[in-house]
C-alpha cells in the first residue's frame, strides 16, 4: 500500500476549506480507491478516509494511522455503517 499525494488536484476545496474553518493544513492523499484527507487545526488532527465503492478495511485503516499519526497518540475512530466513509481525530 502507499499513500500518493494528490493534493495539487483538489486545490479549489483545500482553499475552500482553509479560509471557511479554521484548518491550518491540509493534504489530500490517495490510497487505491480511497481518498484520505489530512486536517490540522492548531488543536487537532482530523483523517477522513472515504470510498464509494466498498467498505474500508481493517488494515487500510491501520496503515493510514501508522503513517499519518504519531503511534504514542490517542486517537478516536467513527465511521459510517456501510465503512465508506471513516473518520479518525486526535489531539495535537
Amino acid at each position: 500500500m502507499h499513500l500518493i499525494d494528490v493534493t495539487n488536484t483538489y486545490r479549489d476545496l483545500i482553499e475552500r476549506q482553509l479560509s471557511a474553518t479554521s484548518s491550518q493544513y491540509i493534504k489530500v492523499y490517495s490510497l487505491g480507491n480511497i481518498t484520505v484527507v489530512y486536517t490540522e487545526t492548531s488543536t487537532k488532527i482530523e483523517i477522513v478516509l472515504e470510498n464509494h465503492r466498498r467498505g474500508i478495511h481493517e488494515d487500510e485503516i491501520q496503515f493510514v494511522i501508522k503513517r499519518l499519526i504519531h503511534e504514542d497518540k490517542i486517537y478516536n475512530i467513527s465511521m459510517d455503517q456501510s465503512r465508506k466513509i471513516i473518520s479518525i481525530t486526535c489531539d495535537k
